[in-house]
């Protein structure tokens, strides 16, 4: 093998590595201001451990045709409000998180579907943790 071919091996093995744990989100409706707004791309490092409160997540929707009005679609972005065995928010069903699941919420209540509409959501639906807004 030249060194010329073992560099494109070795680019494209780094190609394919940045594509396995990095993924672009765009935020979709107003959920998630101030922090985030309609059309922000955002660079989310796929899920390695569980999420912390604080983090904004990528996760699965475990209900995308379930709430009446949603025009949310299969993938949201909320903030972590509560891990596993921690205080559930107020307002919730229960008083504390069960285990393997994350109470998440927007950032601008009023317009966010999220854990106070479709319940906790399974840590296991969690599929990236944001890093950083593209542009910043």
């Amino acid at each position: 093998m030249t060194v010329l071919a073992a560099l494109l091996a070795l680019a494209g093995g780094a190609a394919l590595w940045i594509r396995a744990t990095v993924l672009i989100a765009v935020v979709r409706g107003p959920s998630m201001r101030p922090a985030y707004a309609d059309g922000d791309r955002l660079i989310a490092r796929r899920r390695r451990s569980a999420p912390r409160r604080g983090d904004v997540v990528v996760f699965r929707n475990p209900r995308p045709h379930g709430v009446a009005g949603s025009s949310e679609g299969p993938l949201l972005i909320k903030r972590v409000a509560a891990g596993p065995a921690e205080p559930a928010p107020t307002g919730m069903a229960a008083p504390v998180v069960p285990p393997g699941h994350l109470a998440v919420l927007g950032d601008n209540p009023a317009q966010s579907l999220d854990s106070r509409h479709l319940g906790f959501i399974p840590v296991a639906n969690v599929i990236a943790v944001v890093v950083r807004r593209i542009g910043d």
